[in-house]
């Protein structure tokens, strides 16, 4: 288990010198960056449209960080007491400002590395073998609220050096693999296998199909979701990398003996992984999936800090780990997930994708070997990005990254009226 100090040291070396600028020799580069005001800000279009909400700070010389859009659970979870808390500090230095400090100034007594035990760490209640009443716990929206403060600090920095962040990480990838991410597809074979033609020979030859039936479908709705992956492993070949998900979070029940069976009827189309078949705190429900049917596995959107994937690594069940930089803990703890991951050869870090900026950002930041690619959700991630100064695309299978300085293109308040 990475120490802070290690992790720092890591981190540092792994971007390059993180804060490289401050090697440029300018004074202006030399000052601190003190944020002067943190908020929650809403946007819409001015001929209309959806309202989204994005966490904005801005420190000196006009320079301002945003993070978002924001879930409307993940602004509430924001502190209340966020601009004072933020105002004065110097948004330069990574030791002193980060997603950890920003947990320990807000739970002074309350030590995240209650995970590792096991236990939450602001109720103290077990972690493992839950029913979640939502997509996340209570705990984890505080963390995904801390995460969106990591990123738009991380963008400010970016901001303040003229570089894009993946710039400061030392990344040497600008354009990365994008597997297309099929939800709101049609699931019925005879469609499915038409969509994954036009995509495929478009340049996907990697995608991800999502299994819209659960437990509580039966034996039908198990034998449709098998006929789904034959279907589309029959017109696309060997060729295809193909992925699958449970997207269990909208399932009514769970069923650990449904989810063995659906794995054994997938095994002989050769899926690239099975992601969340289960709930996502079912440490022994995964561990006896992969015991009995040996599956590669895909898991992590839905854990919080290293301290949750831990666990998954030492059984080794996961094979890839989908921990997401909008909601484990910002840009620094993903960055430690991966410290983490590297200790536990021949798995991979494939972040999930509810945000390109941050996702790519972080991709790009790692080997391909560690993080061979990028999810794109290509029926959804234009419209999120409809606030921006432009949307960032995925085509013919690949995703390049942008010179913009920060995260990536920043809400365009030419266009925007804030509300």
């Amino acid at each position: 288990m990475n120490t802070r100090r290690t992790f720092l040291k890591t981190a540092a070396a792994a971007a390059g010198a993180v804060f490289g600028w401050r090697k440029a020799g300018r004074a202006d580069e030399q000052q601190p960056l003190n944020i002067r005001d943190a908020r929650v800000i809403r946007f819409r279009d001015r001929d209309g449209g959806p309202i989204d909400s994005y966490l904005q700070i801005a420190g000196g010389a006009g320079l301002t960080g945003y993070a978002g859009p924001l879930m409307k659970e993940q602004a509430a979870a924001l502190p209340a007491n966020l601009r004072e808390m933020l105002a004065g500090r110097d948004a330069r230095d990574p030791e002193k400002l980060n997603f950890h400090t920003l947990w320990a100034a807000c739970h002074p007594d309350k030590t995240l590395e209650s995970y590792a035990e096991g236990r939450d760490p602001l109720t103290g209640a077990p972690v493992w073998g839950i029913r979640r009443a939502a997509r996340h716990t209570e705990t984890g929206w505080r963390i995904t609220a801390l995460s969106a403060i990591d990123l738009a600090i991380w963008d400010l920095r970016g901001k303040a050096a003229g570089l894009p962040v993946w710039r400061l990480l030392g990344a040497k990838r600008q354009r990365l693999s994008a597997y297309a991410s099929m939800l709101g597809y049609s699931v019925h074979p005879a469609e499915a296998r038409a969509i994954a033609r036009e995509f495929f020979d478009r340049g996907f030859k990697r995608q991800k199909w999502f299994f819209m039936k659960g437990p509580v479908d039966g034996a039908e709705g198990l034998k449709q979701n098998i006929e789904l992956v034959r279907a589309l492993r029959e017109e696309l070949g060997p060729e295809a990398t193909l992925m699958f998900d449970g997207i269990q979070y909208v399932w009514k029940s769970d069923d650990l003996d449904y989810a063995i069976e659906l794995a054994k009827g997938i095994l002989p189309y050769q899926p690239h992984w099975l992601e969340e078949p289960l709930r996502p705190d079912d440490l022994e429900g995964y561990t006896r999936l992969k015991g009995e049917t040996g599956i590669a596995l895909a898991s992590g959107e839905h854990w919080y800090t290293r301290w949750n994937v831990k666990p998954f690594l030492d059984r080794k069940i996961v094979s890839f780990v989908q921990s997401d930089p909008e909601w484990c803990g910002g840009l620094t703890e993903w960055l430690r997930i991966c410290e983490l991951v590297k200790a536990y050869p021949g798995v991979q870090v494939v972040p999930h994708g509810h945000h390109v900026l941050a996702a790519s950002t972080c991709v790009a930041s790692q080997s391909e070997e560690l993080c061979p690619m990028l999810e794109y959700l290509v029926r959804s991630r234009v419209q999120f990005q409809h606030c921006q100064t432009r949307p960032m695309v995925a085509e013919a299978g690949t995703f390049g990254l942008g010179e913009e300085p920060g995260l990536g293109p920043s809400p365009d308040e030419s266009r925007l009226s804030r509300l």
